[in-house]
């Protein structure tokens, strides 16, 4: 089969969870031909990963550029469309694009009204150079004159509504990329990415495949939680539309756990449609170390990164220290802002723990990261269902870690000496408690507890059972009858959750 495969942000330009689980699926299902478009913010970025022979990359650069097919060269040329002159701007895209400018600026969002609005757009870019039409004055002045007639942004300044409109017309430039003609339309999230994917949908029926690793639109209403009022409200509509018309189109939503799955159902997806898919690990990539000798060590492994809050780890690991005086931290992972790693090695330093923790830096060798641990640690303030947290139950490793994302989902009712293993977000009390816990129990309590995590995630949580559950999702669109596109103007190129263990399942699978 085809696969479009639209991606934001990540594969095969930037490492991170995502991009892993695009290059393990790119890779584990070698039967398939993947066409991934991969949106970015500029066109300068490196390969980070490098893709297998059934995938062709089409980069799709949002910023640094005029226009896009300066940088996304194809053999056939880019889409032929339907001269769009002025007229054709005021008939067929104006009255889309005053609904949806009106659909933005409304106080309260409505989301079946701004997915209309947006869907209008999408269907004209099928035809039409959305390009040309979001470039003409007519355009430009109907959105002052929308924003100076609603009372909210009625003071909007002439510079604020031009960075807007300028943004508009890159964050609406997926809706012009070039889409092959596939089988399948795959997105990696409820994101821009998903504008390309939609519009296969309406030219050529294609169903449309939406995995979400994230919440992107919690993701983004957080980011701009800081940010001044000015054209917040604007922003957060225009995301609002995006998922709003994402989660309406998709076929099918693979979200990776079950917490994303109930965002999504509280967003108005119909559970039908939605099959939580985990991510997986290659149990042959994680080998089974004995513990360490040595003191008691704690191991991070992860970016070091706000997101990852390794700050409420180090704060966990200085109350550890006091109960046990000999204990380790060592944190394994690349700092992805050099502020933030500063902020934690002055609370090292400040806590008086320079002797016991170490930045390890990126490593190549994970197994020997987990191997060199007595328990993981995962302190992460926001998480979709990490690889880390799978990763250590197959390294048969105890791991400590927040009620984030669908990490209690993958640790499970894992308990040591009557403490659970899954805490509250930052809270370093708790997080030090059930630190303590593992660290005084004996080898013989940690290895019976590291058994019971690694029989759960090889019974639950394996790449070939990942593998196998998006190629079902993939075969059950297979067809034989793929549209043909009209007059030329889109070029071509080549449901059920799975079910939670019990716990006395789990314990027959350990025993």
């Amino acid at each position: 089969m085809k696969i479009y495969l639209s991606t934001e942000g990540t594969y095969p330009f930037v490492l991170g969870g995502v991009s892993t689980w695009v290059d393990m699926l790119v890779h584990g299902l070698p039967h398939h031909d993947f066409e991934i478009g991969a949106l970015v913010d500029n066109p300068h970025h490196r390969v980070q990963y490098r893709p297998p022979p059934n995938v062709t990359l089409q980069p799709i650069p949002l910023w640094g550029l005029e226009l896009a097919e300066e940088y996304l060269p194809r053999r056939d040329g880019w889409r032929r469309a339907l001269r769009t002159s002025s007229p054709v701007v005021r008939d067929r895209f104006l009255p889309s694009w005053e609904h949806l400018v009106d659909c933005l600026a409304a106080p309260e969002a409505d989301p079946q009204a701004l997915g209309d609005s947006l869907s209008a757009v999408a269907h004209f870019a099928e035809r039409y150079d959305l390009r040309r039409a979001l470039g003409d004055a007519a355009a430009w002045a109907l959105l002052l004159d929308r924003l100076q007639a609603n009372p909210i942004h009625a003071r909007t300044g002439l510079a604020p509504a031009m960075d807007f409109a300028r943004t508009m017309y890159r964050y609406l430039l997926p809706l012009t990329a070039p889409t092959p003609i596939c089988d399948v339309a795959h997105s990696t999230a409820a994101a821009l990415c998903a504008l390309p994917a939609i519009v296969a949908k309406y030219r050529y029926g294609t169903p449309l495949v939406l995995t979400e690793h994230g919440i992107y639109l919690r993701e983004r209403l957080l980011a701009m939680s800081a940010e001044p009022f000015g054209t917040k409200v604007l922003f957060a509509n225009f995301y609002r539309a995006v998922v709003e018309l994402a989660y309406r189109e998709a076929d099918v939503l693979t979200p990776v756990c079950a917490y994303n799955a109930g965002w999504e159902e509280a967003l108005g997806v119909e559970p039908e449609r939605i099959r939580v898919i985990h991510n997986g690990v290659d149990p042959a990539r994680i080998d089974v170390w004995p513990e360490p000798d040595g003191p008691p060590t704690v191991g991070f492994v992860g970016r070091i990164d706000p997101l990852k809050d390794v700050l409420t780890l180090i704060q966990a690991f200085a109350r550890v220290r006091r109960v046990i005086g000999d204990a380790r931290l060592r944190l394994w992972g690349p700092a992805t802002s050099p502020s933030y790693l500063e902020q934690c090695e002055i609370a090292v330093r400040d806590l008086g723990l320079s002797d016991a923790v170490t930045f390890e830096g990126s490593t190549n060798d994970i197994a020997a990261a987990y191997g060199a641990s007595h328990v993981i640690g995962l302190s992460s303030i926001s998480e979709a269902f990490p690889y880390t947290a799978v990763e250590a139950m197959l390294a048969a490793r105890p791991i400590v870690a927040t009620a984030v994302g669908g990490v209690a989902e993958a640790i499970g009712p894992a308990q040591c000496r009557g403490t659970a293993m899954v805490v509250e977000p930052g809270d370093p009390g708790a997080m030090a408690e059930a630190l303590v816990a593992v660290l005084g129990a004996s080898e013989a309590e940690r290895g019976h507890l590291g058994v019971w995590l690694r029989n759960r995630a090889l019974t639950l949580f394996t790449a070939q059972r990942m593998f196998d559950d998006y190629d079902d999702v993939y075969t059950v669109f297979e067809r034989s009858d793929v549209a043909t596109p009209d007059s030329g103007l889109l070029t071509s190129a080549t449901v059920a959750d799975i079910s939670p263990v019990s716990d006395r399942a789990m314990a027959h699978a350990v025993s």
